[in-house]
C-alpha cells in the first residue's frame, strides 16, 4: 500500500508508520483490566469489605462486615484490668454445702483473671478476719486459697473481713479499677477492726467498689445494701445457690468493662 502526502488546510498528516510507533507504546503501558470493577471509580473505591456490590445509586445502603483493626491501634474497646479481693464467710453458720458453693463461685471469678496483669486477694472471716492470700496476679495461688477457705464454729466478723480486704486492695492493688466482693449469710457479731462507716469512708477515699451478697435477709442486710450503693458496687439479696457462679462472673464483667 502506498501512502501519499495530501494537502490539508489544518496541517500535514503524519505517516502511518510514525503514528503506529507513537500509539503502540502507549497501549502497552495501560494496566490490564479484566473487570469494570477493577478500575477505581467513586462507587467502588471503598468496596473492600463490602459483602454486596454497590447498587445503582451511591447513597444506597449496603451490608458491611466491619473487621476489627489488627494493627494494634484500634482502641474502640479495651478491657480494663482490676485489683479485687474475694471475702468469704467461714463462720459457724456456713454448712459444707454453702462452703462448696462459695468455692465454686470464687473459682468462677478467678476464671476472668488474665494471669498477668489482673490482681486478686482472698480473705475469709469467722470471729475475726484472715487474709489467706495477699494481692497477686498468680491465679494458681489464688485458686489454692479459695479451695482452702475453711468451715469453723466461730462467730461472724463481717465488717472486719470486708475492711481487711479493703486495706489489702488499697495498699497492694496497682490498678485504678478496684473492688471487694463479700458474701455472708448472717449478721456481724464479732468485728473489732472495721465498721460499716469505716468501710464506706475507706472505699470513697481509695475508690474501691464493694459488692455484697446476702444469702438471707437479716438485721444487717440493709447495711450491706447501703455499703454497696455508697461505694459504687451492687448488692445481691437472697440469690439461689445455683446463681452464685453467674453473679461472680457478672461482677467480673462489670470490672472488666472499659
Amino acid at each position: 500500500m502506498n501512502f501519499r502526502r495530501r494537502h490539508n488546510p489544518a496541517g500535514s498528516v503524519l505517516p502511518a508508520s510514525l503514528l503506529l510507533a507513537l500509539i503502540l507504546p502507549a497501549i502497552a503501558w495501560m494496566p490490564a483490566c479484566d473487570s469494570p470493577l477493577e478500575a477505581e471509580t467513586p462507587r467502588n473505591r471503598y468496596s473492600d469489605g463490602v459483602s454486596v456490590l454497590p447498587s445503582e445509586d451511591i447513597g444506597t445502603a449496603v451490608s458491611v462486615n466491619l473487621v476489627g483493626d489488627t494493627t494494634g491501634t484500634d482502641t474502640a474497646w479495651t478491657p480494663a484490668h482490676f485489683s479485687a479481693a474475694l471475702v468469704f464467710d467461714a463462720s459457724g453458720t456456713i454448712t459444707a454445702l454453702l462452703n462448696e458453693y462459695f468455692k465454686r463461685a470464687g473459682q468462677a471469678f478467678l476464671d476472668s483473671l488474665d494471669g498477668t496483669s489482673d490482681q486478686g486477694a482472698v480473705v475469709f472471716f469467722t470471729s475475726s478476719g484472715t487474709v489467706s492470700q495477699r494481692m497477686t496476679s498468680d491465679t494458681a495461688a489464688l485458686r489454692t486459697a479459695v479451695r482452702g477457705v475453711p468451715m469453723t464454729a466461730g462467730a461472724t466478723a463481717v465488717w472486719d473481713g470486708i475492711y481487711l480486704a479493703m486495706l489489702e486492695v488499697q495498699s497492694r492493688g496497682t490498678h485504678a479499677r478496684r473492688a471487694v466482693i463479700a458474701i455472708t449469710d448472717s449478721d456481724d457479731n464479732s468485728s473489732e477492726l472495721g465498721s460499716p462507716q469505716s468501710i464506706i469512708d475507706l472505699a470513697l477515699r481509695s475508690d474501691i467498689a464493694v459488692y455484697t451478697i446476702s444469702l438471707r435477709e437479716t438485721a444487717h442486710t440493709s447495711i450491706l445494701q447501703n455499703i454497696a450503693q455508697q461505694t459504687g458496687g451492687k448488692h445481691y439479696l437472697r440469690p439461689l445457690l445455683s446463681e452464685l457462679t453467674g453473679i461472680y462472673r457478672e461482677i467480673a464483667e462489670i470490672l472488666r468493662a472499659p
